[in-house]
Order: structure tokens, then C-alpha cells, then sequence
């Protein structure tokens, strides 16, 4: 009986375990990114731009596949060209007439949009220089 015991309490500390470990992922999701809510001043580029950028757009714009030559995969690459992020001026930045659909610019992302906090975040971050915080 104890042998048996004992092989159950492996079996279920094994499970636990194994349950445990798949809890600890830290990974982001799309559902995580709709849930961040961009604020009207200080964006910070970590806490709300990054995620952001990870989900929707480091996908297609990473240094292994940079689509259009843009990397969006940490801030030195994204700031890396000051067209595409003008700091301090979000009317003159590319990165801001795609994601805002503008033509004759590519709409970006192509399939899912940015929720409209997003975009203004972004347009926020950049006016307020696309800082690395």
C-alpha cells in the first residue's frame, strides 16, 4: 500500500509540477496587448510601446525578417532611422501615417489594426521623443 502511495504522490507532484511551470510563461499575448490602455502623457517604452510593437509588429519587421527594411524588435533598431520615428514629431513620422492608415503609405498591420489608445500612445511616445523608458 505505501508503494503505491508513493508512486501516486510522484505521479501527482509531477503533474503539479508540469502545470506549474506552463503558469510561468511570460510570453505576450494579442489578448494581453488589447488589454494595455496607453496613457495620455508619459508613454513609457517598455511598459506600453514595446508590447505593442512585439504583437503586432515584430512578426514581419524583426532583424531576421525586416519587412521594408524597418526592425521594430527593440528600440535601437526602431529609432534606428529617424523617418520612420521622428522623436519629438509624430506628423512627420512613417511609422505613424501607416498605422493610421494614410496614403500612399501601406496600411500597417495589414490585417489588425491598432485599437485607436494604441495608435494615439504611439503618437504620444514619439511626441514626447521616443524615449527609451
Amino acid at each position: 500500500m505505501k508503494k503505491h502511495f508513493q508512486k501516486y504522490f510522484i505521479l501527482i507532484s509531477l503533474a503539479c509540477l508540469i502545470l506549474f511551470a506552463q503558469s510561468c510563461d511570460d510570453s505576450l499575448t494579442s489578448t494581453d496587448i488589447d488589454n494595455i490602455v496607453m496613457p495620455d502623457s508619459n508613454v513609457s517604452y517598455s511598459m506600453h510601446v514595446a508590447p505593442v510593437f512585439e504583437i503586432k509588429c515584430v512578426p514581419c519587421h524583426n532583424s531576421q525578417r525586416s519587412e521594408a527594411g524597418l526592425d521594430l524588435s527593440s528600440w535601437v533598431n526602431a529609432t534606428r532611422d529617424p523617418t520612420i520615428i521622428f522623436p519629438g514629431s509624430d506628423s512627420t513620422s512613417i511609422l505613424v501615417f501607416t498605422i493610421e492608415r494614410i496614403p500612399p503609405y501601406a496600411p500597417m498591420p495589414p490585417y489588425e489594426w491598432l485599437q485607436r489608445n494604441h495608435i494615439n500612445g504611439i503618437r504620444t511616445w514619439i511626441r514626447e521623443g521616443a524615449q527609451n523608458n
